[in-house]
């Protein structure tokens, strides 16, 4: 079965020339079959993840079983893609979630948002890799290994969506599902050269199970390397379902109506001074640098301006608050979901240590979180009275090496004895180790949190790439609920600068 995929990709050599609108419209012209875009997509998975490690479970048949019954009237009909392994049940599938807790556990029902997916034709060949729960703006789990970036096998795609940008930018699929509630889609599609959008908040389904996940921070949508594919995949999402905490106006027109109709003259704001401290590399500087020069060509007015925000160690101790309060929620809940009481070895140390001080808050502590995401709100509102949209870095870095932003190994064993094994929870409140660790990933990431915050809808567009050929998003935040501004922006960007066909050298 291997050398027949591996024949089959020789035989559709012009797979990855087509994003997935293209590829449907192959589809639907009957010039390819589904069953051979399918093996297109299949052989790149034998060909190529044993070197990125992207894709963590197959789901050949079960694909093959969605393309025998007749493809819907839809955009995307018949186009392969892969399924983030968090959150995003898919009936009869696995859902690990990076995390051992769930190894058994098969959904019984579709999401929501998967059953819009499969409404609108697509079909799912397999789970992407994601760190234990996506905690982590790099995918390099205990129970999955680390996943690699094409661009530099040694570098990690980002995370928490990176196996899902490691497969999209390695040519597997045109798109993945994936999810952000820090960074998790604009991360990888930053590291990976690749456009990724986060929704505004409502704009997803988060139902049936959930009605908000980390106090409505997280969103879910895609990586892509086309515009016109996000559009069309949040035309196909289709808005908040019934229960959700929150939802968003709808379009006037679908967003890839919109894409015909170029953004009038914006005042765009450029900032260079990172919201989560840390320092800015000159390449991430440059990058922006190089997309501000591009919007002054097309029209728009850029200049120098940020929002005044509150200090990185704030951003801190709030994000920690709320993404433990809620880890120690699920942890509470596991024998709900897993049939089980959970036990500190089903998880890496450090989720547990986290899970552990999300119990010791008091109630005080996350309610003022929740009020602090509300006050980020009202200060990006007042600044978009006066610009229409944000442009500054995704990230304060490019790439990191793989195991260089994780705990040290001395770390984890200590955490593994002191808060496991042993149970000395008290210990966390005479240590700063894990407020320490998350404002290191803080002074990483550098930018992306305060718009998960916000709600704002913002992405990634692939515009530069490093003297060392690695690529480096810049980052554009809209007004809330302006999902399509940002759209018809980042279409006017890929008509003036192209990205699809600069790819990363892969073999075979």
């Amino acid at each position: 079965m291997h050398n027949d995929r591996i024949n089959t990709m020789k035989g559709f050599t012009d797979y990855e020339d087509y994003d997935g609108l293209g590829l449907a419209e192959l589809i639907k012209k009957r010039e390819v079959s589904a069953e051979e875009v399918l093996d297109a997509a299949l052989s790149r998975i034998d060909a190529r993840n044993g070197t990125l490690n992207a894709v963590v479970h197959r789901m050949d048949d079960a694909a093959r079983r969605q393309i025998a019954s007749p493809l819907p009237d839809s955009p995307l009909a018949g186009v392969p893609t892969l399924i983030k392994d968090l959150l995003a049940d898919v009936a009869g599938e696995p859902t690990r979630n990076g995390c051992r807790l769930f190894d058994g556990y098969r959904a019984s029902v579709d999401v929501e948002l998967i059953r819009r997916y499969r409404a609108a034709g697509l079909v799912f060949a397999g789970k992407s890799a994601t760190p234990e729960l996506g905690l982590y703006p790099f995918t390099e789990s205990e129970v999955y290994g680390a996943t690699r970036n094409p661009w530099d096998p040694t570098r990690t795609p980002g995370g928490s969506s990176g196996g899902a940008g490691a497969a999209v930018a390695a040519g597997i699929v045109p798109f993945a599902h994936g999810g952000d509630g820090g960074g998790s889609i604009r991360i990888p599609a930053s590291n990976c050269g690749l456009f990724g959008l986060k929704p505004s908040r409502g704009r997803s389904p988060i139902g049936p199970k959930l009605a908000e996940v980390w106090q409505g921070m997280v969103v879910e949508h895609a990586i892509s390397r086309s515009v016109r594919d996000s559009a069309a995949l949040l035309d196909a999402m289709g808005g908040a379902a019934d229960g959700d905490a929150y939802s968003c106006p709808p379009p006037s027109l679908p967003f890839l109506e919109q894409l015909a109709t170029p953004p009038a003259p914006l005042r765009i704001a450029v900032g260079f001074a990172p919201p989560l401290g840390g320092a800015l590399h000159p390449d991430c500087r440059r990058a922006v640098e190089h997309t501000a020069r591009l919007l002054e060509g097309l029209g728009h007015h850029v200049v120098e301006a940020s929002p005044k925000l509150p200090s990185a160690e704030t951003f801190n101790r709030a994000m920690l608050t709320i993404v433990a309060g809620e880890l120690a929620l699920r942890v509470r809940n596991s024998e709900t979901i897993v049939g089980r009481a959970a036990r500190h070895t089903d998880f890496e140390a450090g989720t547990w240590a986290m899970a552990r001080y999300g119990e010791r808050l008091s109630a005080g502590q996350f309610a003022w979180a929740r009020d602090f995401l509300f006050d980020i709100g009202r200060r990006m509102a007042a600044f978009h009275r006066d610009y229409d949209v944000v442009l500054c870095p995704v990230l304060n870095r490019p790439p990191a090496k793989i195991g260089e932003l994780g705990v040290t190994p001395l770390e984890n064993a200590m955490s593994r004895a002191l808060i496991g094994v042993l149970g000395q929870d008290w210990t966390l409140s005479l240590s700063n180790l894990i407020e320490s660790n998350s404002l290191k990933v803080l002074h990483y990431i550098g930018w992306t949190v305060h718009a998960n915050m916000s709600g704002q809808p913002a992405m990634s567009v692939p515009l530069y790439w490093s003297d060392e050929n690695l690529p480096i998003g810049s980052q554009l935040i809209g007004r809330y609920g302006e999902d399509g501004l940002l759209l018809q922006l980042a279409a006017q960007l890929e008509a003036a600068q192209p990205w699809a066909r600069r790819r990363p050298s892969l073999q075979p």
